[in-house]
């Protein structure tokens, strides 16, 4: 399942996290289509992740639909229970990181190589990185910023993204 996930993740490989939607509804549910594997999905954020059900409406396994709606605080929930889990290390080494070829962060956030990993998001007039950033003092944060219908290019508001993420990086604890 980790070589699955970072396929997914990595290279944000929409198709392959369709499959894997439809496979988890055909393993729990008896039934491999999209909507067996969106309630296998919704029970799991529900009932496991403790996320409130007001706070998303999924659609589909890759998040291309623009009738996906997630808050960021529900972003920041799953992240915090995915480093609470047995696999929340292969999840973490699963997710794209500044500079890594053929990741979606290969040409981005140049200096924080070994600080960040995160996904981004992109669909059209939303942008989005959620993920974990390791602070000069050490500490690592579990960050979530988007962007929705700004009316702005999908380009600026990724360059304010880094800018914020970068901003991150250098915070040092109130003393």
């Amino acid at each position: 399942m980790a070589e699955i996930i970072a396929a997914i993740l990595k290279p944000s490989q929409n198709w392959i996290a369709e499959q894997l939607l439809r496979t988890l509804g055909a393993h729990y549910r008896g039934q491999g289509s999209w909507s067996a594997g969106l309630n296998v999905e919704r029970r799991y954020l529900i009932d496991v992740a403790r996320i409130d059900s007001t706070a998303f409406s999924l659609r589909d396994g890759s998040g291309l639909s623009a009738q996906n709606l997630l808050s960021p605080r529900a972003t920041l929930l799953l992240l915090e229970h995915a480093r609470q889990t047995p696999w929340g290390q292969q999840y973490h080494a699963a997710l794209p990181a500044p500079g890594m070829r053929g990741g979606t962060l290969s040409t981005r956030l140049a200096g924080l190589e070994s600080k960040l990993v995160a996904k981004t998001g992109t669909i059209a007039n939303v942008n989005s990185l959620s993920g974990y950033l390791q602070t000069l003092d050490g500490r690592e944060l579990t960050f979530s910023i988007y962007s929705n219908a700004s009316g702005r290019a999908s380009a600026d508001i990724r360059r304010a993204i880094d800018r914020i993420v970068n901003t991150l990086a250098r915070e040092k604890p109130n003393l």
